[in-house]
């Protein structure tokens, strides 16, 4: 049975923060939907893949990874950025039962969950405790780790831009899809411009990327003060890859940036929006390449690069709609089935470009989202959103 997402927007709200050390100004990303319904998992099938891409990277490290001899007796797993839990939750069960097969089966383990303050907290418990079930795209019920028994969970709200647990605590750490946020989005140097993101542009602006390269330093500085002596991070980050293919941008199908930007401007010939609303999007987020991660790497004499390698990972939406679906599905029903994946992260910045007096905000939204919908029928199987990624594995020396 096919099962559709809705569009259901939300009301005007104030740009949500990271929470960032005193004098950073974070107002990068609002999470959709109502916190404790993982809407978030629901429509971001592409991330289960993602993760499961690395899952055999992430096992391989916990059976190579040495026995820490000393510190806490529970072995201690940190997921940042998780957003809603959902995606990691296979995974994160797969680590547990690594852990328990290398050093015993009845070692306690301790899942760290990470994000901003005004994450989906209420969703991430209801998925790590089993209060509601997770689905990946292809149908298959995800395992929750505290099912396994002796797995104790937490959240903190720090940021994973600053240190959010004490120095020599974390065995392995995690992140899927999340570090191209930036800390700071004081200056929106897209505005004004047509490109939207900077993964678009010619040459990167010079904001986007010296902070980029700061925050990934402190990233890396904090990551290294938590770890133990041996312990690994595992960093799946969006790149811009050797090819320059990027987030919804590669060989394969429309462009949907490209797509994002038409359905955009035609809310201004729609009458919806003026020019500079127009030219106000701005995404506060930067895709490495990956000689930008290594320099960032090269200053941390702490860490050691185990392995480096950029990864597509198809759009799981555009695949099952070319092997399958397109015999049953209808245009209009595999665009109500894509569009809210690229919906999940990008809701919030599109609604930002919108002047903050408006009270019709919800209206404006809603049209956009159906112009992109309607494109997206024209030709379903050219519009999907492919995964670039770069996968790190690092260990503390």
């Amino acid at each position: 049975m096919l099962v559709f997402l809705s569009l259901t927007l939300l009301p005007p709200t104030k740009c949500m923060v990271l929470a960032s050390p005193p004098g950073k100004s974070s107002a990068v990303h609002v999470p959709v939907g109502q916190d404790g319904k993982g809407e978030y998992s629901a429509a971001t099938k592409g991330c289960f893949d993602v993760i499961d891409t690395a899952s055999p990277l992430v096992l391989e490290e916990i059976i190579q990874q040495r026995v820490r001899e000393k510190g806490a007796a529970a072995y201690h797993i940190a997921d940042y950025g998780t957003a809603d839990g959902g995606t990691s939750l296979g995974l994160l069960s797969k680590m547990v039962k690594a852990v328990r097969e290398k050093i015993g089966k009845e070692k306690e383990v301790v899942l760290h969950y990470e994000d901003q303050v005004t994450n989906e907290w209420q969703s991430v418990f209801n998925h790590v405790l089993g209060l509601r079930n997770v689905v990946d795209a292809y149908g298959k019920n995800i395992e929750t780790p505290y099912s396994l028994g002796s797995v104790f969970t937490e959240a903190c709200g720090v940021g994973f831009h600053s240190q959010c647990y004490p120095s020599n605590s974390i065995d392995f750490g995690v992140s899927f899809t999340a570090m191209h946020w930036l800390s700071s989005c004081d200056t929106p140097s897209l505005k004004g411009k047509p490109e939207m993101h900077s993964a678009m542009c010619t040459t990167p602006p010079e904001f986007e990327k010296e902070q980029a390269m700061k925050d990934w330093v402190s990233i890396l500085q904090a990551r290294s003060n938590e770890m133990v002596e041996g312990g690994k991070f595992v960093c799946v980050n969006f790149c811009v890859s050797k090819d320059n293919y990027f987030l919804g941008a590669t060989d394969r199908g429309a462009n949907m940036w490209d797509s994002f930007r038409t359905a955009w401007n035609q809310l201004k010939a729609q009458g919806h929006i003026d020019e500079n609303e127009r030219l106000g999007v701005s995404f506060p987020n930067y895709y490495r390449t990956m000689d930008e991660f290594l320099e960032g790497i090269e200053k941390m004499p702490e860490l050691k690069v185990v392995s480096a390698e950029e990864k597509i990972v198809r759009c799981p939406y555009r695949e099952l709609y070319i092997a399958e679906k397109s015999k049953t599905m209808s245009n209009r029903e595999y665009a109500e089935w894509f569009v809210p994946t690229t919906r999940t992260w990008s809701h919030s910045t599109f609604q930002a470009a919108l002047k903050n007096e408006r009270t019709d905000k919800i209206e404006v939204m809603s049209q956009f989202w159906e112009n992109y919908m309607e494109l997206v029928e024209l030709d379903p199987a050219s519009h999907g959103m492919d995964y670039a990624h770069a996968y790190l594995v690092l260990e503390k020396i």
